[in-house]
C-alpha cells in the first residue's frame, strides 16, 4: 500500500500497539486519537471518553449540533435493571471536545437506538419503541417515556434485534432489524392478528401518524441505515456480506425459512463486489498488506453515506462503516449500475492504534466532520461480558472543517428553506425535520416557505437539490406527486412513483400514467420504483402495469429488476393462473417466466390430489422452445418433494415431443415432471438412462436423483448396483437412506474400502439413518471395518436420535457417549488451553490440520471460500482467540441462533433425519444435514422434534489424538489458506 511518510510512521506506531497487553485496557483516548492512521489532511480528536461516556450503543445530533448518546449498560443479557440512559454532550466552544454533559433520562433496558425530534427523544429498547417528551426543550423529560409500539423481539439474541434510527428523506424514521429476534409490532393493546410481523431487514415508522411498516425484508443483522443524495437506502450488515442497497418491498439474502418471503424464491444480493477480510488473526494482522487491502473483518456497524461539505469531493456519496473487529472505518465506493449500485472497496478511512477500538455508530456533524462512537472493548460482537466502564466518541475532521455554533430551531421558515441548497446534508436533513415539526404543530409553516420550496423543485438545475425540496414538501404534506411523473429527471420521476404509490387509493389517472411509464420510460431506476410501488396496489390494479414491465428484455440481466418484478407479480399467480400464464408467455424476462410456473406448481403441490397443472401443460404445448424450457424448469422446482400429482390433461402428448426433440436440460425437467405425474414411460426412460454406462455421467446421476425423489419402491437394488460405479455411487449412497431394504448395509459395507473420504461420509450417514441399518454400522465400528474417526459426532448423534435404547448402549460402548451439552466444559477448556500453548501450536502440521477440517468440519462450515453452508461461514470470525475457538467447539450449544438449531425428523417409514430445517411449508419439508439436503413431502413426515441445540454436536475433539487436536486448532487459527497434504 502506498503511503506518505507520516502515514508510514503512524502505521509503525499502530503495529507496535496491535497486540493488547493483558489487563492493560484501552489506550488513553487522546493517545488513540493521535495515533490513528488517516488520509493526509485529516485529524482525529477525542470528543468524549469514559467516564463522561460509557457503553455508547448509539448516538445522534440535535438541531444545535449537540450529541445525544444512548448508553447501554444492560448489553449482554436483557435485564429489567433500568440502567440504560440518555446523555447529552455539548461542545460549546467548538474546539472538538465536549465540555458539558447532561443526563437526560435513565431507566431503559437493553436500549439499541436513539433519535431526536418532534419535541422529544425516540428510543428503541426492545420490546418497546419509546418517545420521551421534552416539548419545552429544557433537556428534562416532561413525563415518563411513552410506549409508541411494542412487540419487538429481544429474547433470542444479544445483538441481532431491532435497532435504529435515521431520519429518512421522506420524513419517516428508519431502523434496522436483526434476523434472529422476530417481532410482532403494534401499538399497545393491538391484537396479534392486527400486528405487523418483522424479522429482519429495514423498518420505518411515521412520527406523527404513528404508522409502522416493514420497508424491506432480509439480511442477517443490519445495524446502521443511511441515504445517498438520491434518497436511496443503504445498510451495513453485521455479518458478511457487508453492504446492501435496500429497495422498498425488496427481499434480501439470506432467507432462513421465513414466511415473510416464502415465495420470493430468490433474494436480492449484496451490492458489494468484495469482502473486508482475509480471515484468521484480525488483530495481529492489522497493518499487513492482505488485511489492509481487504478491510479488517466480517462484522460491520454504523452505515454513513458521506454528504458533508468539508471532506474532499471524492468522498461524497461513498459509504463509511465501522469494521467491528478490524479496528477501523471502511470506505466503499458506490457507483450507479442499472437500476441500482455496485460497491467497490475504497482505501480504509481510519485505522485505530487502540486494541480496544470497536466502532458502532457514525454521524456527520454541522461542520462536515464525522463522529464515530467506540464501544471500547475486546472480543466478539461487543463481547459477552462487556467492560461497562469504557466508551469513547471521536471526531474526525478535515483541515477545511470550520466549526461554529448552530441552532436551526431558531431560524425562520425561509432560512430553513435556504439551507436546502447547503452542500452539507446535515443542514438539509435538520432543516427538513424542523419544518416538519412546525407543520405538525400549531406553529405551521408559512405559505412563503412552501412557495420557495416549489421554486427549487421547479427551477433548480441540480437534480439532487430538486429532490431535497420534493422530499420536504412531501414531509409537510403539501406535495402532489402526480405532475412529477412526467418530470425531466429520472430520480424525480422515480420518487414521484414511490410517493404516488403510497396513496391509500391512487387515482385512475395515476395508474394509467404508471402503465404508460412501465411501457415507455427509458430509465431502469424509474422501472424499479414502479415495480416496488406495485406491491402496495390492490391485486386487480397490478396486471396491466406488470405486463408492460416484464416486456423489457434489457432488464433481464439487471441485479434488481427481475426479482422486484417477481415480488409484485407473485400473489397474482394463484389468484388467476390463466392470466398469469398469459403474462409470462409474453414476458422477456426469463426469471419471471420461470417463477410463474414454479408458483403454479407450488400452489398445486399444496393441493395434493386436487392439484391440477392442466393450464400450465396446455400453455407449454403452445409455447416456443425458450418459454417451454423456463416453464418446465420452474415447474420442476415447484414440485420438489411431491411424489405424485394427478397427470394433467394433454401431458402424454407434450412429453412425447419433449423426450425426443428437446435439449438435455429440458428433457431432464420433463422427465422429472412426468415421474411426479406417474407417467410409466418416464420411469422406464429414467431407469434405462441410470443403468446405461455409455450415457453421460451427469445424465445418469440426474436420472437416479429423480427416481430417488419419487421414492420408487423397488429402486434399492438399482442403487446397490451403482455402488461399484464411480460415476453414480455417491448419488446412490445419498439415496439409499430413503429406502428400507435389508440388503443395503452389506452392500454399503462391501463397497466401503474403495470409497473416497466424501463418499464414506455419505455411507455412514445412510447407515445411521435407520434403526435396521445402524446395528450394522456399530458392528463395523467394533470390528474396525469402519474406523472410529470416520464416524463423526454428527453421525453419532444421528444414531442416538433413532431413540433405540439397545443401539444407544452399543453406541456408547463402541464410539462413546453422545451428550447434548458438555457438563465438563470448564475442565475441558482448561485441559485444551493448557495443552495448546503458543509454543506447541507452532509445531503443528497445518496441512494435516486442513485435511482434518476437510474431513470433519468442511461439510458444514465454509473457510477461505471452501465448504458447506449448513453452519456459519467462519472465515471472518474471531478464530485467533483460543477461548472463543475452543468454547464453540467444546460446547457449541451454549449459545445458538435459531437458524442453526437442530431438528429431528422422523418419516412415515421410520427413517430419522437430523439437521436444520431450511424450509417447512405445505408443499415440502427440506432438511439440511451434515452431508446432504433432503426434500420430503409433508405426507411422508411422521413428526418433527425441534431442539434448542446446535446442529454441531459437542465431542468433536474426542476422537482426535493430541497431535490432531493441535493440527486442527492451529489450522483454524490461520489467517490464510494452506495446502492440503500433497500440495493441493
Amino acid at each position: 500500500m502506498r503511503c506518505s511518510l507520516p502515514a508510514l510512521l503512524a502505521l509503525t506506531t499502530l503495529l507496535a500497539a496491535a497486540e493488547p497487553v493483558p489487563n492493560a485496557g484501552p489506550l488513553a483516548a487522546e493517545r488513540a486519537a493521535k495515533n490513528a492512521v488517516l488520509p493526509d489532511g485529516f485529524r482525529m480528536q477525542a470528543f468524549a471518553a469514559e467516564p463522561e461516556v460509557v457503553q455508547p450503543i448509539s448516538f445522534t445530533l440535535d438541531a444545535r449540533g449537540r450529541v445525544w448518546v444512548l448508553e447501554a449498560f444492560n448489553y449482554g443479557n436483557w435485564q429489567a435493571t433500568g440502567k440504560d440512559r440518555v446523555t447529552i454532550l455539548e461542545d460549546a466552544d467548538c474546539d472538538g471536545k465536549a465540555d458539558k454533559r447532561t443526563v437526560f433520562y435513565e431507566g431503559f433496558n437493553y436500549a439499541t437506538g436513539i433519535e431526536v425530534g418532534f419535541g422529544g427523544v425516540w428510543v428503541m429498547s426492545p420490546p418497546c419503541l419509546y418517545f420521551v417528551p421534552d416539548r419545552d426543550g429544557d433537556d428534562k423529560p416532561d413525563g415518563p417515556p411513552e410506549v409508541v409500539f411494542d412487540g419487538f423481539g429481544y429474547k433470542e439474541s444479544r445483538h441481532n434485534l431491532a435497532n435504529g434510527f435515521t431520519w429518512g428523506p421522506d420524513g419517516w424514521l428508519y431502523g434496522g432489524h436483526g434476523r434472529t429476534s422476530p417481532s410482532l409490532v403494534g401499538k399497545p393493546g393491538t391484537p396479534a392478528d392486527k400486528r405487523v410481523p418483522c424479522d429482519g431487514g429495514v423498518y420505518r415508522f411515521h412520527p406523527t401518524r404513528r404508522v409502522f411498516e416493514t420497508f424491506a425484508d432480509g439480511t442477517t443483522n443490519p445495524w446502521g441505515v443511511d441515504f445517498d443524495d438520491y434518497g436511496q437506502c443503504f445498510v451495513s450488515n453485521c455479518v458478511n456480506p457487508h453492504l446492501f442497497h435496500m429497495i422498498p418491498g425488496g427481499h434480501y439474502e439470506p432467507w432462513r425459512n421465513r414466511a415473510s418471503s416464502l415465495y420470493a424464491y430468490e433474494r436480492i444480493p449484496t451490492v458489494a463486489d468484495h469482502l473486508h477480510y482475509p480471515g484468521g488473526d484480525l488483530r495481529a494482522a492489522l497493518g499487513s498488506p492482505d488485511t489492509l487491502a481487504l478491510g479488517g473483518g466480517h462484522s460491520h456497524c454504523g452505515t454513513l453515506v458521506y454528504l458533508g461539505d468539508s471532506f474532499p469531493a471524492n468522498y461524497r456519496n461513498t459509504a463509511f462503516m465501522c469494521n467491528v473487529h478490524g479496528r477501523r472505518i471502511n470506505n466503499d465506493v458506490l457507483k450507479a449500475k442499472g437500476s441500482g449500485y455496485t460497491a467497490s472497496h475504497g482505501r480504509d478511512f481510519m485505522l485505530s492504534a487502540d486494541p480496544w477500538f470497536m466502532g458502532v455508530t457514525l454521524r456527520t456533524g454541522p461542520d462536515g466532520s464525522v463522529f464515530v462512537s467506540d464501544w471500547s472493548d475486546t472480543g466478539e460482537c461487543h463481547t459477552l461480558k462487556p467492560d461497562r466502564g469504557t466508551g469513547r466518541i471521536y471526531k474526525i475532521s478535515h483541515a477545511d472543517a470550520k466549526a461554529k455554533p448552530v441552532d436551526l430551531a431558531k431560524l425562520s421558515d425561509a432560512q430553513l428553506v435556504e439551507l436546502h441548497l447547503h452542500k452539507n446534508d446535515w443542514y438539509v436533513r435538520t432543516a427538513r425535520r424542523v419544518l416538519q415539526e412546525r407543520a405538525a404543530s400549531d406553529a405551521k409553516v408559512s405559505a412563503n416557505a412552501v412557495k420557495l420550496l416549489d421554486a427549487i423543485l421547479a427551477q433548480n438545475p441540480d437534480e439532487t437539490r430538486r429532490l431535497r425540496a420534493m422530499w420536504t414538501l412531501r414531509a409537510l404534506g403539501v406535495l402532489d406527486p402526480a405532475p412529477l411523473l412526467a418530470d425531466r429527471d429520472a430520480h424525480v420521476r422515480g420518487w414521484a412513483v414511490r410517493l404516488a404509490g403510497e396513496a391509500e387509493s391512487p387515482t385512475p389517472e395515476v395508474l394509467a400514467k404508471f402503465r404508460e411509464m412501465a411501457k415507455a420510460d427509458a430509465s431502469q431506476v424509474v422501472r424499479l420504483e414502479l415495480a416496488s410501488a406495485l406491491q402496495r396496489l390492490p391485486l386487480d390494479k397490478r396486471w396491466d402495469i406488470a405486463a408492460e414491465l416484464v416486456r423489457h428484455a434489457e432488464d433481464a440481466g439487471d441485479a434488481n429488476l427481475p426479482l422486484v418484478y417477481w415480488y409484485a407479480i407473485e400473489p397474482l399467480v394463484p389468484e388467476n393462473p390463466a392470466k398469469a400464464l398469459e403474462l409470462a408467455a409474453k414476458a422477456e424476462v426469463p426469471l419471471v417466466r420461470r417463477f410463474v410456473a414454479r408458483r403454479l406448481a407450488d400452489h398445486a403441490s399444496t393441493q395434493g390430489d386436487k392439484g391440477d397443472l392442466t393450464p400450465l401443460v396446455e400453455a407449454i404445448a403452445k409455447a416456443g422452445a425458450t418459454v417451454q424450457a423456463d416453464w418446465l424448469a420452474g415447474a420442476r422446482e415447484g414440485l420438489r418433494g411431491r411424489k405424485s400429482l394427478p397427470m394433467p390433461a394433454g401431458w402424454a402428448a407434450v412429453y412425447a415431443k419433449l423426450r425426443d426433440g428437446a435439449d438435455r436440460a429440458t428433457r431432464e425437467n420433463a422427465m422429472a415432471l412426468a415421474v411426479v405425474f406417474g407417467d410409466p414411460q418416464a420411469l422406464a426412460d429414467l431407469r434405462t438412462i441410470a443403468r446405461n454406462p455409455a450415457a453421460a455421467a451427469a445424465e445418469r446421476v440426474a436420472a437416479l436423483e429423480t427416481l430417488i425423489s419419487k421414492r420408487v419402491p423397488d429402486l434399492a437394488p438399482v442403487l446397490h448396483e451403482q455402488l461399484t460405479d464411480k460415476a453414480t455411487r455417491r448419488a446412490a449412497l445419498r439415496g439409499l437412506g430413503a429406502f428400507s431394504d435389508p440388503n443395503t448395509p452389506k452392500h454399503i459395507l462391501a463397497a466401503y474400502p474403495a470409497l473416497s473420504s466424501d463418499e464414506k461420509q455419505d455411507a455412514v450417514a445412510a447407515l445411521a439413518s435407520r434403526t435396521e441399518y445402524a446395528g450394522a454400522l456399530l458392528d463395523a465400528l467394533e470390528s474396525k471395518a469402519v474406523p472410529r474417526v470416520d464416524v463423526s459426532a454428527f453421525a453419532a448423534r444421528q444414531v442416538f436420535a433413532l431413540g433405540d435404547p439397545k443401539l444407544n448402549a452399543r453406541l456408547k460402548e463402541v464410539w462413546g457417549e453422545v451428550r447434548d451439552t458438555n457438563p465438563k466444559r470448564g475442565e475441558l477448556m482448561a485441559k485444551y488451553k493448557g495443552m495448546l500453548t503458543p509454543a506447541y501450536l507452532r509445531t503443528a502440521d497445518l496441512k494435516a490440520g486442513r485435511a482434518l477440517f476437510t474431513k470433519s468440519c468442511q461439510q458444514c462450515h465454509k473457510l477461505f471460500g471452501e465448504g458447506g453452508t449448513v453452519g456459519p461461514d467462519i472465515t471472518g470470525s474471531n478464530r485467533s482467540d483460543l477461548d472463543y475457538l475452543l468454547g464453540n467447539v467444546i460446547d457449541p450449544s451454549a449459545e445458538v441462533g435459531r437458524d442453526y438449531r437442530m431438528s429431528v425428523v422422523r418419516t412415515a417409514d421410520d427413517r430419522v433425519i437430523t439437521g436444520i430445517i431450511v424450509e417447512r411449508t405445505a408443499a415440502r419439508v427440506v432438511v439440511q444435514t451434515a452431508t446432504d439436503r433432503i426434500t420430503l413431502s409433508p405426507d411422508d413426515v411422521d413428526g418433527v422434534k425441534d431442539s434448542p441445540l446446535s446442529i454441531m454436536p459437542e465431542g468433536q475433539l474426542d476422537s482426535l489424538t493430541r497431535e490432531q487436536v493441535r493440527d486442527l486448532v492451529a489450522y483454524l487459527m490461520q489467517k490464510t489458506q494452506v495446502d492440503l497434504p500433497g500440495g493441493k
